[in-house]
């Protein structure tokens, strides 16, 4: 198995308790084609034009909040 690195970043909003994980770097205006909920409503997959994973939203309270 291969593993390719990417720049990944992440950024959480304490107001709405939500954390955003960029796995590809930044994501364009209208990037993301499609969105999945994996544990509704806690966690969302946001997906490209051709169904990769491209960002992760995590809506939960950040510990210690």
């Amino acid at each position: 198995m291969t593993l390719e690195e990417h720049p990944g970043t992440w950024t959480y909003d304490p107001e709405a308790g939500a954390a955003y994980i960029y796995l590809r770097g930044p994501i364009a205006p209208g990037g993301v084609a499609h969105m999945v909920t994996v544990d509704s409503p806690m966690v969302n997959l946001d997906l490209d034009e051709n169904g990769r994973v491209i960002g992760i939203e995590i809506l939960a309270t950040w510990p210690g909040e």
